[in-house]
């Protein structure tokens, strides 16, 4: 049954995949809900859900993990994250989209969701058309990983992976000297983390910053209100 009342509590608290009863409910008790994916390279690929909270918390808003799963096959992979796109209806998809093989899934995906009975209800599966800068970076891992250790951060914490498997990946990442030689492909768990999280929390920068009011001078200057003018 639908919840009218779902509180970003309950999505920090609810087990990982939990499945809140509709497709709305969620985003309605959120600022933004987002999708990251990172395909199948050293490791296998991972997809995420993460959603944040609309009640600001230290300098951003917390963030918790709603989903994740994780496999070495690709098509595997695509199929599960169409069924993560119709379950938490994120706002966008991040990840690499200039990937060939994960591209005709999507494909073929869409093929099979347009013969559906649920075509109606379920809009297209697609990654977001605009691609995250991250995957141009030469230094990925230690710019990432700082970031996700700083949301993690004990006595600042707006990170919550509740019991993720991407908590595993981190512990095995403590050597500063390993992580300047990993590449993307390394850790797709972690790089999905960090893709859908640091671009959420980007969108919200920008948002407010188009937000922010111009200050009009409004000082007076002589001459201004000159006689007959």
């Amino acid at each position: 049954m639908p919840n009218d009342n779902l509180q970003f509590d309950e999505l920090k608290t609810a087990d990982l995949g939990h499945s809140f009863g509709g497709r709305w409910e969620v985003a309605q008790c959120c600022k933004s809900v987002y999708g990251g994916v990172s395909w199948p390279g050293k490791r296998p690929g991972m997809a995420v859900i993460v959603a944040m909270d609309k009640a600001k918390h230290f300098d951003g808003y917390d963030v918790c993990l709603l989903a994740e799963y994780e496999s070495f096959s690709m098509r595997d992979l695509v199929r599960q994250l169409g069924v993560l796109d119709f379950e938490y209806n994120p706002e966008k998809w991040v990840g690499d989209n200039k990937n060939d093989a994960a591209d005709r899934f999507v494909r073929e995906l869409n093929v099979e969701i347009n013969k559906g009975e649920e075509f109606q209800r379920h809009k297209k599966f697609r990654l977001t058309p605009m691609t995250t800068p991250m995957l141009e970076m030469k230094h990925f891992y230690q710019f990432g990983l700082d970031e996700i250790k700083r949301l993690l951060d004990s006595e600042r914490r707006t990170l919550f992976l509740k019991d993720s498997k991407i908590i595993g990946y981190l512990s095995e990442l403590v050597d500063g000297s390993e992580i300047a030689d990993l590449d993307l492909g390394d850790y797709p768990a972690i790089e999905a983390l960090c893709f859908a999280v640091i671009t959420q929390a980007d969108a919200v920068k920008r948002d407010k910053a188009r937000k922010k009011p111009v200050m009009q001078d409004r000082r007076f200057k002589l001459g201004q209100f000159r006689r007959g003018a």
